[in-house]
């Protein structure tokens, strides 16, 4: 679901014809084009609004531009206006910036905005992003996400910045590297030529140079204060004397010349701007519902006709389009009308708020309801309205938002309505801040509202499981999430749909399969009803991982592909979230033998995963890239993807675990077919589970542990790969995985093989093949190389699966030869103490020197040197270092 935005936010205010132009001002921002930012720090009334437009208006660079307010210190709507506002210089900016379900192993910032910075970077044309009023912007989160974005700004964007005070950007670091351009109070006060044309041709004043000279001293080139001086001298026929009165600071002027003003202003025309300054935002049916009916009773076509009338006489309102139907007032003098509201009639403000959320609340603007209430303090309304419009905040990730208008309500009565507790519990768990949110739950008694207690607690119970996953707290999570589908009403669609993501994750990881299988589709049909792009994504991929573990490939491949069209749907550049799907189908169909378009998708997912931040997508995909690689018969740079991929996941220490055992074994099984036997070994031996060990059911157990059996049978130790087989066996049948029994079954052949068993090696070959047949497998097979080849044709001249075994064999004929990798080009592989000593004769160690770095004798450090120099094929020393380096050896 997309946040509601207002379009009038996102456009260039209208520009006066009677402007007072400013092209040396201009001239410096058209300059500053090359740099990153532009910044346009002044107080209140110096024109940054009105500079800023006339330079957009005339500038050759295309402009997005954001009027930005209080409410947008949510940084999903902030991002979201950003988003909106930067697809009028380039519809193909997606909205792609993702706060739903943020996860705090990831950095948010970082996650959030690397996908929408690697769209801006195609932006094929130059273009500036103004940020109007962004003193309005408190959140920290806004300001990391703003830094980030400068720091990484694509070559062909520029970003603008108007505000009263500096912002908390990196402003130092940018001024010294010279890439900001900045306009502070001094450059913007008017300068007596300036004040000269805005007095005589934009307020149409005659005064004589000695005035407007005096007034321009007083007023220091402050616009709104000379504007105010002109709308005042309007009643005066003694301009002079007007003048030499006119003294004091800003905040004295202010209130003077508000009098001033105000009092020439008609009854109704006063009260109408007293009585509207509530409003961020002003267009005529609004005003109409807010004020008083004497006031609007005194123009005949009601407030329009007040708004064109403040418009005409340049009362400090701005027109927010070009058909003049919204219009705000001028900052200032907003707060100014307010401030004196509040002293005249301060029994009034209340009823003008409730007028104003209920207009909100029948044109469907509910966030502006909400705030309008609150400001009425009427927190029974505001608790209503609260919770009308909460769930569809969740799912658009509106949690700052909605935690503030929460935090707003008295406690007691929090307390007393459930589901409000409820919500914030929701917004802090989404936020990651479990442990403030489990207590709210305590006091609630789930029969005031069923289902919805325990589909939080589901969500909770889930993460603790998930950071501790030997804990064997997943049994809990199916029970809640269980318990809530079943209590929850069915227009409960937010809850519904993540108690059922829960419960199939759940089922997951504790080994049902088809349980979780059920609960995940029944979760795509929830957010498919509900519109829940993300979490139908989520799901999909889910089930497509499900059934390729269960072994059904062309029904995980569809799956993919429906998650592919979902995720691509809004325009030509797929979201981050197709990650999900583009891996899904990498790894099918690398498992078919199509390694083109294995190769295509992973890269594709990569490119993705990385821009979105999902770690584990972008593990599987180099996972996949890996296998390709290996496959292609180029085992050093499948390790040199593995390496990278092991860089990414250094730090993580769950919700990867699937993919980091995945990663880790293949590693495993390429050091042994490099003929780095040892550092196989040494990993089997570390992760090998022994006879006494729980075999865990988990799909992340089974993986590390099938790696381990392989390179067991690599190092010719087919017992011991045996006795783990036997127990993994029991588990893939128990948990119905059929990805892991099929491979299971295939290495048993080969140890079975390697003990020169060949009646048992058939048995159990012909059982995998029965297996894998109807779904096509083929790499299972083929990445066994010689042994398994060797193994198909025993099968084939015995009649087991003869087609099938044909098939298979004529992949291995067309496999190409593998790519001598440095070991290889040995006479015999380095020992790992040879390596030792070679790097340290590359670093131009002697003898003796490294007879001390490794606390040997130096006659052993002799006796190691000739070997290696046997084993090169080399005499000396520099041939040694020659060989190394051409071999790409260290």
């Amino acid at each position: 679901m997309t946040i509601p935005l207002l379009r009038t936010k996102l456009g260039r205010p209208a520009l006066r014809s009677e402007i007072v132009s400013r092209p040396h001002l201009i001239e410096k921002l058209d300059s500053g084009l090359h740099r990153k930012l532009s910044l346009i720090s002044a107080p209140a009334g110096f024109g940054k609004t009105t500079l800023l437009n006339e330079w957009a208006a005339r500038c050759r660079t295309s402009v997005a531009w954001v009027t930005l307010d209080k409410a947008d210190n949510d940084p999903a709507r902030f991002w979201a206006y950003v988003v909106a506002a930067l697809q009028t210089v380039d519809i193909y900016v997606g909205d792609v910036v993702q706060y739903t379900f943020p996860s705090p192993r990831v950095p948010p910032v970082e996650s959030s905005l690397t996908p929408l910075l690697n769209q801006l970077s195609e932006v094929p044309h130059p273009f500036a992003l103004v940020l109007d009023d962004y003193h309005t912007i408190d959140a920290r989160p806004i300001h990391e996400g703003l830094t980030f974005l400068l720091d990484h700004l694509p070559p062909r964007m520029h970003l603008v910045v108007a505000t009263r005070v500096d912002p908390p950007l990196p402003i130092a670091r940018l001024r010294g590297r010279g890439q900001l351009t900045s306009l502070y109070q001094a450059d913007l006060r008017f300068t007596p030529q300036e004040a000269a044309d805005f007095l005589h041709r934009v307020m149409e004043l005659d005064l004589d140079a000695e005035d407007i000279a005096a007034l321009e001293r007083r007023t220091e080139g402050w616009i709104t204060g000379l504007q105010m001086a002109a709308l005042s001298m309007r009643s005066h026929d003694d301009i002079s004397s007007f003048v030499r009165a006119f003294t004091g600071s800003h905040r004295y002027i202010l209130d003077y010349l508000a009098d001033e003003v105000l009092g020439q202003e008609p009854d109704g025309v006063r009260r109408f701007l007293l009585q509207t300054s509530i409003l961020d935002r002003l267009t005529a049916p609004l005003c109409d519902a807010v004020v008083e009916e004497a006031v609007v009773d005194e123009h005949p076509s009601g407030s329009q006709a007040m708004l064109e009338y403040l418009d005409r006489n340049n009362l400090f309102v701005v027109a927010l389009d070009d058909e003049r139907r919204w219009y705000r007032y001028h900052r200032l003098f907003a707060d100014l009308l307010r401030r004196r509201l509040r002293r005249d009639r301060p029994d009034l403000v209340p009823q003008l708020h409730r007028r104003a959320s209920e207009w909100h609340q029948q044109n469907d603007t509910l966030t502006e309801a909400v705030s309008h209430t609150l400001s009425a303090r009427d927190f029974e309304r505001a608790a209503r309205l609260i919770e009308a419009a909460a769930w569809e905040m969740l799912t658009r990730g509106e949690l700052t938002t909605l935690s503030e208008w929460l935090d707003a309500l008295p406690e007691d009565l929090t307390r007393a309505r459930p589901r409000l507790t409820i919500l914030r519990a929701w917004a802090l768990a989404l936020t990651g801040q479990w442990q403030a949110a489990e207590p709210l739950l305590s006091p609630i008694d789930k029969g005031q509202v069923p289902g919805e207690l325990e589909a939080v607690r589901a969500f909770l119970a889930g993460h603790r499981a998930d950071m501790s996953p030997a804990a064997k707290l997943w049994p809990r999570v199916v029970e809640l999430s269980q318990e809530a589908l079943e209590s929850l009403p069915e227009d409960k669609w937010f809850s519904r749909s993540v108690a059922a993501l829960m419960l199939g994750t759940a089922y997951w990881n504790m080994g049902d399969l088809s349980a979780a299988r059920r609960a995940m589709t029944e979760a795509i049909a929830l957010t498919e009803e509900s519109d829940q792009t993300y979490l139908t994504l989520l799901a999909m991929s889910s089930l497509g991982q499900l059934q390729e573990i269960q072994g059904l490939l062309h029904q995980g491949v569809e799956n993919h592909r429906r998650a592919l069209a979902l995720a691509s749907r809004p325009g030509p550049r797929p979201a981050p979230n197709a990650s999900f799907a583009h891996i899904g189908i990498a790894e099918v169909l690398y498992e078919w033998n199509d390694l083109d378009g294995a190769l295509t998708h992973a890269l594709a997912g990569i490119e993705l995963s990385d821009q979105g931040g999902r770690t584990g997508y972008l593990l599987a995909g180099n996972v996949v890239l890996a296998r390709v690689h290996q496959a292609q018969g180029d085992v050093a740079l499948a390790l040199e993807v593995i390496q990278k991929a092991e860089r990414v996941a250094s730090g993580y220490r769950s919700s990867f675990l699937y993919r980091k055992a995945e990663m880790d074994a293949l590693r495993a099984r390429l050091w042994a077919r490099q003929g780095n036997l040892s550092a196989a070994s040494r990993w089997a031996e570390e992760h090998r589970l022994s006879p006494n060990d729980e075999l865990h059911l988990s799909a992340e157990c089974e993986v590390e542990q099938l790696g381990v059996a392989g390179a067991l049978i690599d190092m010719d130790k087919p017992a011991a790969a045996l006795d783990l087989l036997e127990r993994l066996l029991q588990a893939a049948e128990e948990t119905q995985r059929m990805k892991g029994l099929i491979r299971i079954l295939m290495l048993q052949a080969l140890a079975f093989r390697a003990q020169d068993d060949p009646s048992n090696a058939l048995s159990a070959l012909e059982r995998a093949l029965s297996l894998a047949e109807p779904e096509g497998y083929m790499r299972t097979f083929l990445d066994e190389r010689v042994p398994m080849a060797q193994l198909l044709r025993q099968a084939l001249s015995q009649g087991i699966a003869p087609n099938y075994a044909a098939r298979l064999l004529a992949a291995f004929d067309a496999e190409p030869e593998p790519t001598p990798s440095a070991v290889d080009a040995l006479i015999e592989p380095l020992t790992e103490r040879e390596l030792e000593v070679l790097r340290l004769i590359v670093a131009g160690l002697s003898n003796q020197d490294i007879a001390d770095e490794l606390f040997i004798a130096v006659s052993t450090v002799k006796s190691h040197i000739n070997h290696i120099y046997g084993k090169l094929g080399v005499e000396n020393r520099v041939q040694a270092i020659n060989r190394v380096r051409s071999l790409q050896l260290l």
